[in-house]
């Protein structure tokens, strides 16, 4: 019998426990980057006191402003200056940087108009790409997210990250709309009448054409689920980290057009009939909605090429793009769209205000008006209201968290001498944060500094296998706060031989401040 992968976790060595801690401040702001144009360029020159911010409907002050230009701008006549009323920013701050994970999706795209679009991707980065403003990572989409190459602002390492994907056959189990014409035509079953006495829903009404659709549907359905899947946990790990984050996906389609029409279904027909599409339909927008709150909780825009060209893809895509505060970039000049994504994306206006409510747990709306007309507005609609450590929970479901997250606290992640247990092999996993790198506060009898601590494992395919999350208390005597080491130790049970992939997170709770560490281990 085939034993799970499970995680046993206790303290191994820590300073003793504290009673209680002093209560954080709560500074929450929610941000909102914000594209302006007017006549298709860039909007600059305005200030705090042109926008107008809305949560739920309800107006709310705008705390903070900065208006963030392209860095090879920075030193024009034509930079507006900074004023009391707009601070302009350094691009190269982390608060703006943009963090671009560019997603391949290798489940909607030909193979050749895949490889034109990375094509024209390292002639971007060649020709424009400086490193001072971005920061690169490239993920493959297939049925999970696989990463190919961490945040970097490496040209060669993108390269060699592009050449890798290349060589990766693009959709291998498509199926094409003529081989499925070629299977109805095949059966000869489409001449066939319905049975006179048919009664709706029966089996003898439906043509071979009927049950190719409803195949075809069921597919598109199935991919598409996957592909929302995947892309959601590469949202994910971009969750708690600072920064302009942005997807960059390349893609044909992601399936959440369906196949069908509604005024095209068949009125006799179960399988293909104005019910089962209609279904249909309103799943698949389901999962379009959840792609685009799972992204504006993350605070993550969507730049989207389609790499098939014009008259591609549905309008799912174009929804996604415009309701994170991305674009959608389509054509069939795939070179031109990465110099588009540059510009759509260097020139934004940053916001923030505090919301009246703590965090509740609730998706709230966001929208943003102008008191001026003539200018066209992208941002994303709304955010949900979630702590710190909810956010890296969330990032902890994805093997690509350790990528994304700025990880300022550091860790050490050393395993031990393994037995045998179970059929299996159990290895204990130390995880050692120095105590200088935690925030004490002050107690009567010395000092206490409070962490989470996360834990996940992944297969080898990036499948997550098991997590955990645990709220760990240090105590140190007055003057000692910088000595020694806070230790956890988890017990691991795993199979012999297999490789997994083990995931540590830690958040000061006094200053949010995360380490992030991951190590892979096979016995």
């Amino acid at each position: 019998m085939r034993k799970p992968l499970t995680l046993i976790v206790f303290l191994a060595a820590t300073s003793a426990f504290a009673q209680s801690l002093t209560e954080k401040i709560d500074v929450s702001l929610v941000n909102v980057d914000v594209t302006v144009t007017s006549h298709g360029a860039a909007a600059r020159g305005l200030t705090r006191d042109d926008f107008q911010v809305f949560e739920d409907g309800l107006a709310q002050p705008i705390t903070n402003f900065f208006a963030v230009e392209p860095a090879l701008k920075a030193n024009r006549n034509t930079t507006v200056a900074a004023t009391p009323d707009v601070t302009i920013a350094d691009p190269t701050d982390e608060r703006f940087r943009r963090k671009v994970l560019v997603i391949v999706d290798n489940r909607h795209v030909t193979m050749h108009n895949r490889d034109r679009a990375l094509a024209a991707l390292e002639r971007f980065v060649d020709d424009r790409f400086t490193g001072g403003t971005y920061d690169w990572s490239i993920a493959l989409v297939s049925d999970k997210a696989h990463l190919m190459l961490p945040l970097t602002s490496d040209k060669e390492k993108l390269h060699a990250a592009v050449a890798a994907v290349r060589r990766i056959v693009a959709n291998p189990d498509h199926l094409s709309e003529e081989d499925l014409s070629r299977v109805a035509t095949v059966s000869a079953f489409d001449a066939a009448e319905p049975a006179k006495n048919f009664k709706y829903g029966t089996a003898a009404g439906e043509t071979a054409r009927a049950m190719v659709d409803y195949a075809t549907e069921v597919q598109i359905e199935s991919d598409a689920a996957e592909t929302v899947s995947a892309i959601r946990d590469a949202v994910r790990s971009f969750s708690g980290a600072p920064g302009r984050k942005i997807i960059l996906l390349i893609t044909g389609s992601l399936g959440l057009d369906g196949a069908m029409n509604p005024l095209d279904a068949n009125q006799g027909s179960f399988l293909n009939g104005p019910f089962f599409v209609g279904q249909s339909n309103a799943w698949l927008n389901v999962m379009r909605d959840l792609l685009i709150h799972e992204a504006n909780a993350s605070n993550v825009s969507f730049y989207i090429v389609n790499s098939e060209g014009v008259g591609l893809g549905g309008a799912s895509m174009y929804w996604i793009a415009r309701e994170t505060g991305g674009r959608l970039i389509p054509g069939n000049f795939v070179e031109r769209s990465f110099d588009e994504f540059d510009r759509a994306s260097s020139s934004f206006y940053s916001l923030a205000y505090k919301p009246a409510h703590g965090d509740d747990g609730k998706y709230h709306s966001i929208k943003v008006k102008m008191k001026r007309s003539g200018y066209q507005l992208q941002y994303r609609t709304g955010y949900s209201s979630v702590p710190v450590t909810v956010q890296l929970a969330r990032a902890m479901g994805s093997s690509l968290a350790v990528s994304m997250q700025q990880s300022s606290i550091p860790i050490d992640i050393v395993t031990g001498a393994s037995a045998p247990k179970d059929g299996g092999v159990l290895v204990p996993l130390h995880a050692t944060v120095p105590a200088k790198n935690l925030q004490f506060i002050p107690t009567n009898d010395g000092s206490v500094a409070r962490i989470d601590l996360y834990v996940s494992v992944f297969d080898d395919r990036g499948r997550m296998i098991t997590r955990n999350h645990f709220t760990r208390e240090a105590h140190a005597a007055n003057g000692t706060e910088s000595d020694g080491n806070f230790v956890e130790t988890s017990q691991l049970l795993v199979k012999r031989g297999v490789p997994y992939r083990v995931v540590v997170a830690v958040h000061d709770q006094v200053t949010d401040a995360i380490g992030i560490k991951s190590q892979t281990v096979r016995f």
